[in-house]
């Protein structure tokens, strides 16, 4: 495996990007719980980022009866594999989630009360996208908490944003190893 360097580039249609970048994805989708009684929706964003050759994953996503409603909200942390093309780009993450959110519980009196939960639990996710340009796609990335309040699975459709672009190619390329053996 070749050793990291931080700034080495990659030409693509004469441009240059950045082969080690961070990126982001923003979409939302479907999601199952054990404690609804139906789906829910869901919207959230992640921003996917490096330190070395590791990928870490950090996000908020929320949930509820329609988009923008919400009787759920996550945040997690996670650290994962990443491997990019041209044209693709495939990611795993797994690792911790914090949440917080409120069910509706009937009373011995038949009043509806809403019932308060918050903790912390495991989080994993897993991402593919095709790209229209080296920087821009749509993908898919199917997801799943496991914590003590409840189960939760699903899918979003995400829209990718890397900050891989560098410029136009130019006469002399330092950081493109392709060019300077």
């Amino acid at each position: 495996m070749p050793p990291y360097y931080r700034k080495e580039e990659i030409l693509h249609e004469g441009k240059r990007y950045r082969l080690h970048n961070n990126y982001l994805t923003i979409g939302g989708g479907i999601l199952w719980s054990s404690i609804r009684g139906s789906e829910q929706r869901n919207i959230g964003a992640d921003y996917n980022f490096h330190i070395r050759k590791n990928y870490f994953q950090a996000g908020l996503m929320m949930s509820g009866p329609q988009f923008l409603s919400n009787n759920n909200v996550q945040a997690h942390l996670g650290y994962g594999l990443r491997k990019e093309t041209v044209k693709t780009n495939f990611a795993a993450y797994a690792g911790a989630t914090w949440f917080t959110g409120v069910v509706g519980r009937t009373d011995s009196v038949g009043n509806s009360v809403p019932q308060y939960y918050s903790g912390v639990g495991f989080y994993i996710s897993g991402q593919a996208v095709t790209k229209f340009t080296y920087d821009i796609g749509i993908g898919m990335e199917v997801f799943a908490e496991l914590n003590s309040q409840q189960s939760i699975a699903g899918f979003k459709v995400i829209l990718f944003f890397s900050g891989a672009y560098r410029g136009l190619k130019q006469k002399y390329n330092p950081n493109v190893r392709a060019e300077n053996p």
